[in-house]
Protein backbone atom coordinates (compact mmCIF):
# COMPACT_ATOMS: atom_id res chain seq x y z
CA UNK A 1 0.00 0.00 0.00
CA UNK A 2 1.05 3.62 -0.52
CA UNK A 3 1.92 5.65 1.94
CA UNK A 4 -0.58 8.65 3.37
CA UNK A 5 0.74 12.19 4.21
CA UNK A 6 -0.96 14.90 5.36
CA UNK A 7 -0.40 17.93 4.46
CA UNK A 8 -1.65 21.44 6.90
CA UNK A 9 -1.49 24.66 4.93
CA UNK A 10 -1.92 22.59 1.44
CA UNK A 11 -2.85 25.49 -0.58
CA UNK A 12 0.25 27.98 -0.05
CA UNK A 13 3.62 27.60 -2.03
CA UNK A 14 5.50 24.55 -0.23
CA UNK A 15 2.54 22.65 -0.05
CA UNK A 16 1.64 23.11 -3.93
CA UNK A 17 5.47 21.22 -4.63
CA UNK A 18 5.45 19.04 -1.73
CA UNK A 19 2.25 17.61 -2.85
CA UNK A 20 3.46 17.20 -6.41
CA UNK A 21 6.59 15.32 -4.62
CA UNK A 22 4.62 13.49 -2.82
CA UNK A 23 2.47 12.07 -5.50
CA UNK A 24 5.35 11.32 -7.93
CA UNK A 25 6.63 9.34 -5.08
CA UNK A 26 3.36 7.33 -5.09
CA UNK A 27 1.96 8.48 -1.88
CA UNK A 28 -1.68 9.05 -1.14
CA UNK A 29 -1.59 12.87 -0.12
CA UNK A 30 -4.40 14.21 2.07
CA UNK A 31 -4.38 18.24 2.64
CA UNK A 32 -5.84 20.88 5.02
CA UNK A 33 -7.38 23.50 3.09
CA UNK A 34 -7.97 26.68 4.86
CA UNK A 35 -9.29 29.79 3.58
CA UNK A 36 -6.98 32.73 4.57
CA UNK A 37 -6.77 35.80 2.97
CA UNK A 38 -3.64 36.75 4.17
CA UNK A 39 -1.82 34.63 1.96
CA UNK A 40 -3.98 34.30 -1.26
CA UNK A 41 -1.71 35.06 -3.96
CA UNK A 42 -3.70 33.92 -7.01
CA UNK A 43 -2.04 30.53 -7.45
CA UNK A 44 -4.53 28.74 -5.72
CA UNK A 45 -6.65 27.90 -8.86
CA UNK A 46 -3.48 26.64 -10.59
CA UNK A 47 -2.70 24.55 -7.66
CA UNK A 48 -6.33 22.86 -7.64
CA UNK A 49 -7.07 22.85 -11.22
CA UNK A 50 -3.88 20.36 -11.69
CA UNK A 51 -4.02 18.44 -9.17
CA UNK A 52 -7.31 18.20 -7.67
CA UNK A 53 -8.87 17.01 -10.91
CA UNK A 54 -5.90 14.81 -12.01
CA UNK A 55 -4.79 12.98 -9.52
CA UNK A 56 -7.04 10.25 -7.83
CA UNK A 57 -4.69 9.82 -4.72
CA UNK A 58 -4.79 13.85 -3.49
CA UNK A 59 -7.65 14.72 -1.24
CA UNK A 60 -8.57 17.94 0.04
CA UNK A 61 -10.58 18.27 3.42
CA UNK A 62 -11.93 21.31 3.98
CA UNK A 63 -12.10 21.04 7.86
CA UNK A 64 -12.27 23.14 10.97
CA UNK A 65 -9.54 21.41 13.18
CA UNK A 66 -9.94 24.02 15.19
CA UNK A 67 -10.87 21.94 18.42
CA UNK A 68 -9.07 18.80 19.14
CA UNK A 69 -11.69 16.72 18.41
CA UNK A 70 -12.02 17.31 14.91
CA UNK A 71 -8.21 16.78 14.56
CA UNK A 72 -8.37 13.47 16.27
CA UNK A 73 -11.43 12.80 14.44
CA UNK A 74 -9.21 13.07 11.25
CA UNK A 75 -6.14 11.40 12.23
CA UNK A 76 -8.09 8.75 13.51
CA UNK A 77 -9.77 8.17 9.96
CA UNK A 78 -6.47 8.82 7.88
CA UNK A 79 -4.08 7.16 10.29
CA UNK A 80 -0.88 8.49 8.16
CA UNK A 81 2.46 8.19 8.22
CA UNK A 82 3.54 11.14 7.39
CA UNK A 83 2.51 14.41 8.90
CA UNK A 84 3.94 17.97 7.43
CA UNK A 85 2.54 21.41 9.18
CA UNK A 86 3.66 23.79 7.02
CA UNK A 87 2.56 26.05 10.00
CA UNK A 88 1.55 29.75 10.74
CA UNK A 89 0.53 32.36 7.91
CA UNK A 90 3.85 33.71 5.90
CA UNK A 91 3.51 37.06 4.84
CA UNK A 92 6.09 39.49 4.36
CA UNK A 93 5.08 42.58 6.83
CA UNK A 94 3.67 40.26 9.85
CA UNK A 95 4.41 43.17 12.23
CA UNK A 96 1.51 44.78 10.75
CA UNK A 97 -1.23 41.42 11.36
CA UNK A 98 -3.11 42.45 14.53
CA UNK A 99 -2.38 39.82 16.71
CA UNK A 100 -5.40 38.44 17.55
CA UNK A 101 -6.16 38.19 13.59
CA UNK A 102 -2.26 36.56 13.40
CA UNK A 103 -3.41 34.04 16.43
CA UNK A 104 -6.59 33.17 14.67
CA UNK A 105 -5.32 32.55 11.01
CA UNK A 106 -2.49 30.49 12.32
CA UNK A 107 -1.79 26.83 11.75
CA UNK A 108 -2.24 24.20 14.18
CA UNK A 109 0.34 24.44 17.05
CA UNK A 110 2.97 21.75 17.16
CA UNK A 111 1.34 20.60 20.90
CA UNK A 112 -2.39 19.98 19.50
CA UNK A 113 -0.50 18.10 16.39
CA UNK A 114 1.83 16.19 18.50
CA UNK A 115 -0.64 15.40 21.36
CA UNK A 116 -3.69 14.62 18.59
CA UNK A 117 -0.95 11.33 17.36
CA UNK A 118 -0.63 10.60 20.70
CA UNK A 119 -4.34 10.67 21.72
CA UNK A 120 -4.98 8.20 18.51
CA UNK A 121 -1.66 5.61 19.15
CA UNK A 122 0.24 7.03 16.53
CA UNK A 123 3.08 7.82 17.98
CA UNK A 124 5.29 5.22 16.55
CA UNK A 125 3.49 5.08 13.04
CA UNK A 126 3.18 8.71 12.29
CA UNK A 127 6.60 10.55 11.56
CA UNK A 128 6.20 14.56 12.50
CA UNK A 129 7.77 17.44 10.27
CA UNK A 130 7.08 20.70 11.74
CA UNK A 131 8.31 24.32 9.68
CA UNK A 132 10.00 26.83 11.81
CA UNK A 133 10.96 29.93 10.10
CA UNK A 134 14.69 31.19 10.12
CA UNK A 135 13.49 34.56 12.11
CA UNK A 136 13.55 32.32 14.69
CA UNK A 137 17.63 32.84 14.60
CA UNK A 138 16.99 36.48 13.72
CA UNK A 139 18.28 37.55 17.31
CA UNK A 140 21.66 35.27 17.38
CA UNK A 141 23.70 38.41 16.21
CA UNK A 142 26.73 38.19 14.21
CA UNK A 143 26.79 33.93 14.79
CA UNK A 144 26.30 31.78 11.81
CA UNK A 145 23.10 29.79 12.28
CA UNK A 146 23.04 26.55 12.97
CA UNK A 147 21.36 23.76 14.36
CA UNK A 148 23.03 24.18 17.42
CA UNK A 149 22.69 27.78 18.58
CA UNK A 150 18.93 27.47 18.57
CA UNK A 151 19.32 27.62 22.42
CA UNK A 152 20.54 31.44 22.28
CA UNK A 153 17.28 32.51 21.09
CA UNK A 154 14.40 34.53 23.13
CA UNK A 155 12.33 36.53 20.91
CA UNK A 156 9.72 37.79 23.03
CA UNK A 157 7.64 38.99 19.87
CA UNK A 158 8.01 35.56 18.51
CA UNK A 159 6.47 33.44 21.57
CA UNK A 160 4.51 30.75 19.65
CA UNK A 161 7.20 30.36 17.05
CA UNK A 162 9.80 29.41 19.83
CA UNK A 163 7.29 27.23 21.66
CA UNK A 164 6.32 25.56 18.82
CA UNK A 165 10.20 24.61 18.03
CA UNK A 166 10.66 23.69 21.98
CA UNK A 167 7.46 21.58 21.85
CA UNK A 168 8.67 19.24 18.59
CA UNK A 169 12.07 18.86 20.48
CA UNK A 170 10.70 17.97 23.95
CA UNK A 171 8.36 15.35 22.46
CA UNK A 172 10.85 13.50 20.43
CA UNK A 173 12.97 13.41 23.63
CA UNK A 174 10.39 12.66 26.05
CA UNK A 175 7.88 10.28 24.39
CA UNK A 176 10.49 8.75 21.42
CA UNK A 177 8.59 10.50 19.10
CA UNK A 178 10.03 10.98 15.59
CA UNK A 179 9.30 14.58 15.01
CA UNK A 180 11.54 17.21 13.83
CA UNK A 181 12.00 21.23 13.01
CA UNK A 182 12.75 22.48 9.15
CA UNK A 183 14.64 25.91 10.03
CA UNK A 184 14.15 26.83 6.14
CA UNK A 185 15.55 30.21 5.17
CA UNK A 186 14.14 32.29 2.67
CA UNK A 187 12.88 29.80 -0.39
CA UNK A 188 11.17 31.15 -3.01
CA UNK A 189 9.38 30.57 -6.72
CA UNK A 190 6.60 31.84 -9.22
CA UNK A 191 3.95 30.31 -6.89
CA UNK A 192 4.84 33.04 -4.29
CA UNK A 193 2.84 35.78 -2.73
CA UNK A 194 3.38 38.90 -4.67
CA UNK A 195 3.27 40.36 -1.21
CA UNK A 196 6.98 39.15 -0.84
CA UNK A 197 9.89 41.51 -2.04
CA UNK A 198 11.10 38.55 -4.88
CA UNK A 199 7.36 38.24 -6.32
CA UNK A 200 6.99 41.77 -6.55
CA UNK A 201 10.38 42.57 -7.72
CA UNK A 202 9.94 39.65 -10.99
CA UNK A 203 6.06 40.88 -11.58
CA UNK A 204 6.83 44.86 -11.03
CA UNK A 205 9.64 44.81 -13.82
CA UNK A 206 7.68 42.40 -16.27
CA UNK A 207 5.07 45.07 -15.77
CA UNK A 208 7.31 47.95 -16.37
CA UNK A 209 8.62 46.09 -20.14
CA UNK A 210 4.50 45.53 -21.24
CA UNK A 211 3.62 49.01 -19.98
CA UNK A 212 1.20 47.90 -16.90
CA UNK A 213 3.45 49.65 -14.64
CA UNK A 214 5.99 53.21 -14.20
CA UNK A 215 7.94 52.19 -11.57
CA UNK A 216 9.22 49.61 -8.96
CA UNK A 217 8.94 51.07 -5.01
CA UNK A 218 10.74 48.48 -2.95
CA UNK A 219 12.65 49.21 0.81
CA UNK A 220 16.03 48.32 2.01
CA UNK A 221 18.02 47.91 -1.38
CA UNK A 222 20.98 46.94 0.94
CA UNK A 223 18.71 43.89 2.73
CA UNK A 224 20.30 40.81 2.42
CA UNK A 225 18.91 37.23 2.38
CA UNK A 226 19.54 33.85 1.57
CA UNK A 227 17.34 32.92 -1.04
CA UNK A 228 16.89 29.52 -2.33
CA UNK A 229 14.05 27.36 -4.80
CA UNK A 230 11.23 26.26 -2.75
CA UNK A 231 10.73 23.38 -5.20
CA UNK A 232 14.22 22.35 -3.46
CA UNK A 233 13.46 23.26 -0.19
CA UNK A 234 10.61 20.49 -0.19
CA UNK A 235 13.10 17.94 -1.28
CA UNK A 236 14.34 18.57 2.29
CA UNK A 237 10.90 18.68 4.28
CA UNK A 238 10.74 15.15 2.45
CA UNK A 239 13.72 13.83 3.52
CA UNK A 240 14.00 14.63 6.71
CA UNK A 241 11.24 12.38 7.77
CA UNK A 242 13.11 9.74 5.63
CA UNK A 243 16.15 9.40 7.61
CA UNK A 244 16.80 6.27 10.96
CA UNK A 245 16.77 9.31 13.80
CA UNK A 246 14.77 12.58 13.67
CA UNK A 247 17.10 15.40 13.96
CA UNK A 248 16.31 19.08 13.86
CA UNK A 249 17.85 21.01 10.52
CA UNK A 250 18.47 24.72 8.88
CA UNK A 251 17.85 24.71 5.41
CA UNK A 252 19.62 27.47 3.62
CA UNK A 253 21.77 28.12 0.23
CA UNK A 254 25.06 29.18 2.91
CA UNK A 255 25.10 32.69 0.41
CA UNK A 256 23.89 36.01 0.69
CA UNK A 257 22.55 38.86 -2.04
CA UNK A 258 21.44 41.94 -1.56
CA UNK A 259 17.92 43.03 -2.55
CA UNK A 260 19.74 45.36 -5.21
CA UNK A 261 21.34 42.28 -6.50
CA UNK A 262 17.98 40.19 -7.17
CA UNK A 263 16.54 43.42 -9.20
CA UNK A 264 19.35 43.37 -11.03
CA UNK A 265 19.53 39.53 -12.14
CA UNK A 266 15.49 40.52 -12.77
CA UNK A 267 16.17 43.49 -15.28
CA UNK A 268 18.54 41.33 -17.09
CA UNK A 269 16.55 38.58 -17.91
CA UNK A 270 13.94 41.22 -19.31
CA UNK A 271 16.84 43.16 -21.37
CA UNK A 272 17.25 45.87 -19.12
CA UNK A 273 21.06 46.57 -18.17
CA UNK A 274 20.14 48.90 -14.75
CA UNK A 275 22.88 51.41 -13.24
CA UNK A 276 21.88 52.59 -9.15
CA UNK A 277 22.32 56.17 -8.58
CA UNK A 278 22.14 57.89 -4.77
CA UNK A 279 22.09 56.49 -1.91
CA UNK A 280 19.53 55.48 1.22
CA UNK A 281 15.83 56.66 0.37
CA UNK A 282 16.86 58.70 -2.68
CA UNK A 283 18.60 55.52 -4.78
CA UNK A 284 17.05 54.84 -8.17
CA UNK A 285 17.59 52.06 -10.58
CA UNK A 286 17.93 53.83 -13.65
CA UNK A 287 17.96 52.00 -17.24
CA UNK A 288 21.78 52.22 -18.30
CA UNK A 289 20.70 49.86 -21.64
CA UNK A 290 18.44 48.28 -23.53
CA UNK A 291 19.89 44.93 -24.58
CA UNK A 292 16.30 42.73 -25.46
CA UNK A 293 13.50 43.57 -27.57
CA UNK A 294 11.34 42.23 -24.48
CA UNK A 295 12.04 46.52 -23.04
CA UNK A 296 11.72 48.12 -26.34
CA UNK A 297 8.49 50.31 -24.97
CA UNK A 298 11.26 51.77 -22.38
CA UNK A 299 14.02 54.13 -23.21
CA UNK A 300 17.84 54.45 -21.75
CA UNK A 301 17.41 56.90 -18.83
CA UNK A 302 14.03 56.11 -17.13
CA UNK A 303 13.78 55.44 -14.19
CA UNK A 304 12.55 51.87 -13.13
CA UNK A 305 13.45 51.48 -10.14
CA UNK A 306 12.41 53.65 -6.46
CA UNK A 307 13.13 53.78 -2.79
CA UNK A 308 9.92 54.21 -0.96
CA UNK A 309 10.60 55.10 2.72
CA UNK A 310 6.93 53.72 3.76
CA UNK A 311 8.55 50.37 2.83
CA UNK A 312 11.42 50.80 5.13
CA UNK A 313 11.68 48.24 8.19
CA UNK A 314 12.62 49.81 10.95
CA UNK A 315 13.92 46.83 12.58
CA UNK A 316 15.84 45.70 9.63
CA UNK A 317 17.58 41.64 10.13
CA UNK A 318 21.37 42.33 10.89
CA UNK A 319 23.21 39.78 8.37
CA UNK A 320 23.25 36.23 9.63
CA UNK A 321 24.62 33.71 7.83
CA UNK A 322 22.95 30.47 7.60
CA UNK A 323 25.22 27.19 7.53
CA UNK A 324 23.24 23.79 5.96
CA UNK A 325 26.26 21.89 5.85
CA UNK A 326 24.47 19.35 8.91
CA UNK A 327 21.96 19.00 5.59
CA UNK A 328 24.83 18.48 3.28
CA UNK A 329 26.84 16.29 5.35
CA UNK A 330 24.09 13.52 6.83
CA UNK A 331 21.40 14.41 4.03
CA UNK A 332 23.16 14.71 1.18
CA UNK A 333 21.15 17.99 0.00
CA UNK A 334 22.81 20.45 -2.40
CA UNK A 335 20.36 23.05 -3.59
CA UNK A 336 19.23 22.11 -7.32
CA UNK A 337 18.14 25.52 -8.42
CA UNK A 338 20.83 28.79 -8.69
CA UNK A 339 19.63 32.07 -7.56
CA UNK A 340 19.46 33.23 -11.45
CA UNK A 341 17.80 30.08 -12.29
CA UNK A 342 15.36 30.85 -9.86
CA UNK A 343 14.88 34.67 -10.81
CA UNK A 344 14.53 33.64 -14.71
CA UNK A 345 12.07 31.20 -13.62
CA UNK A 346 10.05 33.77 -11.95
CA UNK A 347 10.70 36.54 -14.24
CA UNK A 348 9.81 34.38 -17.06
CA UNK A 349 6.27 33.39 -15.03
CA UNK A 350 5.30 37.25 -14.53
CA UNK A 351 6.12 38.29 -18.00
CA UNK A 352 3.88 35.72 -19.63
CA UNK A 353 1.17 37.12 -16.83
CA UNK A 354 2.11 40.90 -17.83
CA UNK A 355 2.07 39.90 -21.84
CA UNK A 356 -1.65 38.46 -21.26
CA UNK A 357 -2.97 41.40 -18.65
CA UNK A 358 -1.51 44.18 -21.68
CA UNK A 359 -3.46 42.09 -24.48
CA UNK A 360 -6.55 42.57 -22.46
CA UNK A 361 -5.67 46.04 -21.69
CA UNK A 362 -5.57 46.32 -25.58
CA UNK A 363 -8.16 44.30 -27.15
CA UNK A 364 -10.90 44.83 -24.34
Amino acid sequence: MSKVALIISMAGQDGSYLSELLLKKGYTVHGINRHIPLVANGQEEFFYNEFCIKSPNLHIHDENLSDASSLNDLLAMLRPDEIYNLGRVSHANAECIRSHHSLAADGISALRMLDAIRSQGLEHKTRYYHASPSKLCSLVNGMTISEMVMSNLCPLENVALVSDFWTVVNYRNTFGMYACNGILFNHESPRRSEHFVTRKISMGLANITQGLEQCLLLGNLNAQRDWGHARDYVKMQWSMLQQHKPEDYVIATGVQYTVRQFVTFAALELGIKLRFVGKGVDEKGVIAAIISPIAAALKVGDVVVAVDPRYMRPTEKCKVPANPTKARNKLGWVPETSLQDLVIEMVQADLASAKELARQKVYG
